[in-house]
């Protein structure tokens, strides 16, 4: 009886230290029987809904001591549009990492030995005969870029064809700039964008950008099959589902299935936790979630993964169901440079190591990077021309997300860019603040585009093709916060409900294909009773800046009253202006064309204000302030704000005089 006690002790005490451990192969086990569900990743429901343009098989092998892979590829491209091709163009996207006058190192410093490499292709073959690429420059011409190369075939690939590709071909694995490479002092190898990945061909025509420095990607959907060794010791984390792992000496080597995505991107790495969790649709089927974070960061766990379901389940009630078989975040080392990166099924985030939940910090970036795998992941537009469909659609959800389950946002900034401090800063010196308010202020909805958007006002329209945006600054005003703060205004125009509905319509039409901007415009056309082109036209197609202001309350007799209503800048929207009163709220609509217009009210109460666009439906409105106008003048309010002021001003130039 003892020997039995003893035992079971002993059995019990290795469970508790295997599922303890953070790196563990442990499945939830309600979700193996469900697996019966899927084709290689994808919903046996979802396997006729794209269109399988490429299929690509990989061969790889990993050195960690070289930091190099050996890989032998091979793509299946079919032509299903109605034209013929006699070329095939290929993305070199590591070929940017070549030397410092590319496209993309443009955009970085990447003018170190360690940050550099090229992908050296050692065969090419087109169905099985010998085949040279040739370098190509479109776009934009530079002969120091050789991101973008074709083969020019002896046989057409005419509508209905396939064309079989091979490639050999080696990488060395730079140091981490961007996205791809090692991270400094971790066996830490993040391998993305990697691979010769065929273009888009559309309408006749080859779409195959360069690797531009702040973009991202375009691409068709397929399956992928990947085969990699890494040495024994490593673990390969990608998306896709892993069904096969073997160990023997020296090598383990993992296999690797995803059908129905556009991209394919793995991770080896010999020091990672890794937790697992389900979520089950409302149809009963489940969804297993990886978490693999950084041993330093482990209790972070339960936020991952706990956005992660807030997101899944935002998006089912929403948009539609998650279509893949797992979704996996891999929380990065700080100086792996892929933090806040997307790829289908898969996403990256990292967080500090003290970031209390009322911050929204790491939810919003979980938030945010998680919708790409719907903007992007499954809504696949070109990255490259209309990037705001995926960086601005993903940021209006995420914040969206992030108000219906974390509510209880707090403004706050950081001492010293590391320790959050609750309240707001108006005044710095080296990262330290000098001038600030300690109080819990909640934080507003889009708050932060706000900030960005008033950095970058008339600089390029959001439909403007992104890689043409004159600035970097542009580009992400014009991809990532204005879009979001447009698509607010157009929430509050048309009411949420509408918004939720033309956006399902949205997602149902286009899922699997590649959207572009003139698609949303038609969805919402189609959605919305009213005509919405002139919303188009000062939102999205323009530079326009808006300004609404009431300049007066008049009394002209004892029952009329006459609300002087201004347009100060070029910009137009619908308002809506308000006479408020101590018993009642009259309303009147305004196009908002005219520079200036009288309204007139009747009322037997007393008058207390009038507002134009009282409820702030117009977040690109650059001055709020000046949208009321009360009639009796209350002055209390801003001398406590500029006592306030006055205090905080003469303390910060007591401590800057005493630093002098």
């Amino acid at each position: 009886m003892k020997k039995l006690i003893i035992v079971t002790l002993l059995i019990l005490f290795s469970l508790l230290i295997y599922i303890s451990q953070g790196e563990s192969s442990f499945m939830p086990n309600s979700f193996s029987s469900q697996e019966k569900n899927y084709a290689n990743g994808i919903l046996k429901t979802e396997a006729a809904s794209y269109k399988n343009i490429a299929d690509y098989k990989f061969d790889v092998e990993f050195s960690d001591v070289n930091k190099e892979i050996f890989v032998k590829e091979n793509i299946v491209w079919r032509n299903k549009t109605n034209y013929s091709t006699n070329e095939i163009y290929f993305h070199l996207y590591p070929n940017a990492y070549k030397s410092n006058n590319t496209h993309f190192a443009k955009g970085y410093n990447i003018n170190f030995p360690e940050a550099q490499t090229e992908i050296k292709i050692l065969k090419s073959l087109i169905n099985g005969f010998n085949s040279e690429l040739e370098f190509v420059y479109p776009e934009i011409s530079n002969p120091n870029d050789s991101t973008v190369a074709k083969f020019v075939l002896n046989n057409p690939v005419n509508p209905g064809d396939s064309i079989q590709i091979y490639f050999e071909y080696s990488l060395k694995i730079p140091e981490s700039v961007k996205r791809f490479g090692y991270a400094r002092g971790r066996n830490f190898f993040f391998v993305s964008q990697w691979f010769p990945k065929v273009g888009v061909f559309e309408n006749g025509k080859w779409i195959c950008s360069p690797y531009y420095a702040y973009l991202n990607f375009y691409s068709n959907f397929g399956n992928y099959s990947a085969s990699i060794k890494v040495p024994n010791g490593y673990k390969v984390i990608s998306n896709g589902v892993e069904v096969n792992k073997s160990i023997n000496d020296k090598v383990s080597a993992y296999t690797i299935v995803q059908n129905g995505v556009h991209d394919f991107v793995w991770i080896a790495t010999d020091d990672i936790m890794h937790r697992s969790s389900t979520y089950k649709r409302n149809d009963g089927t489940e969804i297993l979630i990886h978490a693999y974070v950084q041993p330093e960061r482990e209790k972070y766990f339960y936020r991952y993964i706990e956005a992660v379901k807030n997101c899944l389940d935002f998006y089912e009630q929403n948009l539609g169901s998650y279509p893949y078989q797992t979704i996996t975040l891999v929380d990065v080392p700080k100086t792996c440079n892929a933090g806040g990166m997307e790829y289908p099924t898969l996403f990256t985030v990292s967080a500090d190591l003290f970031s209390p939940q009322s911050t929204g910090w790491p939810e919003y970036l979980v938030a945010h990077e998680f919708s790409h795998q719907y903007f992007q992941g499954i809504l696949a537009n070109n990255e490259v021309y209309d990037a705001w469909l995926d960086e601005g659609f993903a940021s209006y959800f995420a914040t969206k997300i992030m108000y219906k389950y974390y509510p209880d946002l707090l403004t706050f900034f950081k001492f010293a860019s590391y320790i959050p401090v609750y309240g707001l800063e108006f005044f710095s010196y080296k990262e330290i603040p000098i001038i600030y308010t300690l109080v819990e202020v909640p934080l507003p909805e889009a708050s932060q585009s706000l900030v960005s958007y008033y950095r970058n006002m008339t600089i390029g329209a959001i439909t403007d093709t992104s890689y043409k945006q004159p600035s970097r600054l542009a580009y992400a005003v014009n991809s990532y916060s204005k879009p979001e703060l447009v698509l607010h205004t157009l929430e509050r125009y048309i009411g949420y409900d509408n918004m939720m509905k033309l956006m399902k319509d949205y997602y149902s039409k286009f899922r699997f294909g590649h959207p572009t901007g003139e698609d949303f415009f038609n969805t919402v056309r189609k959605n919305v009773k009213e005509d919405m082109n002139w919303f188009f036209d000062e939102f999205f197609n323009s530079t326009k800046i808006f300004d609404y202001k009431v300049t007066s309350v008049a009394q002209v007799s004892p029952t009329e009253y006459e609300v002087l209503a201004e347009r100060l800048q070029d910009g137009i929207f619908k308002c809506d202006v308000y006479l408020y009163t101590d018993k009642e709220t009259l309303k009147q609509k305004w196009d908002g064309k005219e520079r200036w217009k009288v309204f007139k009210f009747k009322t037997d109460n007393e008058v207390i204000a009038a507002s134009v666009d009282p409820l702030r439906k117009n977040l690109l409105d650059i001055n709020f302030a000046n949208n009321s106008f009360t009639v009796e003048s209350r002055i209390w309010a801003s001398w406590s704000l500029a006592i306030r002021v006055f205090f905080w001003v003469q303390n910060a130039l007591m401590i800057l005089g005493s630093v002098g």
